[in-house]
C-alpha cells in the first residue's frame, strides 16, 4: 500500500485518458479561458505538450505570460531541441496540464519560436476552447492522511492476494487513488474492476465499506511533499446504488466539518 507524507500533493503529468464525452466540460468563453490559463501560470503549473501517444514525444512547459491584446499564449521552451523543432514544423500541439486537481486539455496553434525577457520561448494564439476533465455536479474531497480511506481490490480473477490503494480524494462518482512511488501501475485506463471494496473509516453505523465496481478514466502523477513521485489513478463508480452514494455524501460531510475546523478545507 503506498503510504502518503503529506496531505498537499501538485499533479504534474497526465499521460493516459479515457475519452467519455459525459466527463467533459467545454470552456468556450474566452473570459473563462482566460480565467484558467491565468490560474495555471499563477500555480506555475508544469504543461504537457503532446507530439506523440509516447512519454518520450512530450515537452515539459510553463505559461510564462498571457498577452490578450495580441491574444498571444507565451510559453516556456523545451530542453529536447529535436522535439522543439518537430512542434515547430507543425505549427500546433495538444497541451494537458491540471489546475485546482481538474485536468485540463487545450490545443495551440500558430507555434511560433520567439524571444522573451531574454530566453527563448513558443508564442501560440491563445486557444478557442477548454476542456476540463471532470463532471462539474461531483464536488471531490481530499481523504485524510492520519485516517486514510482505503481500496482494496483484486487486478486478476485469478489473483490470490488483493492490492490496496491508499485514496487520494472521493466524491459521488469516482475516487482518485495512489500508486507505489517510482513505479508504473498496473491500473490500465478503460479497464473496469469488478470487484472492490473502498473502506471508509470512521463510525461503522455512519461509514463502513462500500462494494462496488470501477473503471479507470484517467492515470497520472504526482510529486508528494517528500518528493516522492507516484502514479494518480483516477476512477469512477460504476452503478452505484443510492444508499451507497448518500453514505459517501455524508462521509464526505465528515470531511468538510473537520477540515473547517482546522481551516484546510480543499474547494475544486
Amino acid at each position: 500500500m503506498a503510504t502518503l507524507q503529506t496531505a498537499s500533493e501538485r499533479t504534474i503529468t497526465s499521460d493516459r485518458k479515457l475519452d467519455i464525452k459525459e466527463q467533459d466540460y467545454y470552456v468556450y468563453s474566452q473570459r473563462e479561458i482566460y480565467f484558467f490559463l491565468d490560474g495555471i501560470m499563477q500555480e506555475k503549473s508544469l504543461i504537457s505538450l503532446h507530439l506523440g501517444r509516447s512519454s518520450r514525444s512530450i515537452i515539459l512547459s510553463s505559461i510564462l505570460a498571457i498577452d490578450l491584446q495580441k491574444k498571444q499564449l507565451i510559453i516556456d521552451y523545451g530542453v529536447n531541441e529535436a522535439l522543439n523543432r518537430i512542434v515547430l514544423k507543425r505549427g500546433r500541439v495538444r497541451c494537458t496540464t491540471n489546475h485546482n486537481r481538474v485536468g485540463i486539455e487545450f490545443e495551440c496553434s500558430n507555434l511560433r519560436q520567439i524571444q522573451f525577457e531574454g530566453r527563448t520561448a513558443f508564442s501560440a494564439d491563445i486557444p478557442e476552447s477548454l476542456r476540463r476533465l471532470q463532471r462539474r455536479n461531483f464536488y471531490r474531497m481530499i481523504t485524510p492522511i492520519a485516517t486514510p480511506a482505503i481500496c482494496v481490490m483484486y487486478l486478476l480473477e485469478s489473483q490470490e492476494s488483493p492490492v490496496t490503494y491508499n485514496l487520494l480524494d472521493i466524491s459521488c462518482g469516482g475516487m482518485a487513488l495512489v500508486d507505489q512511488p517510482g513505479t508504473e501501475t498496473a491500473l490500465e485506463v478503460g479497464e473496469v474492476y469488478p470487484n472492490c471494496r473502498v473502506d471508509l473509516p470512521g463510525d461503522e453505523e455512519l461509514f463502513g465499506s462500500i462494494e462496488t465496481a470501477i473503471r479507470v478514466v484517467h492515470v497520472g502523477s504526482v510529486i508528494l511533499d517528500n518528493g516522492h513521485v507516484c502514479p494518480r489513478i483516477s476512477c469512477e463508480f460504476l452503478d452505484l446504488p443510492e444508499k451507497v452514494q448518500v453514505l459517501i455524501q455524508r462521509y464526505i460531510v465528515k470531511l468538510e466539518q473537520q477540515a473547517r475546523k482546522f481551516d484546510t478545507r480543499f474547494d475544486f
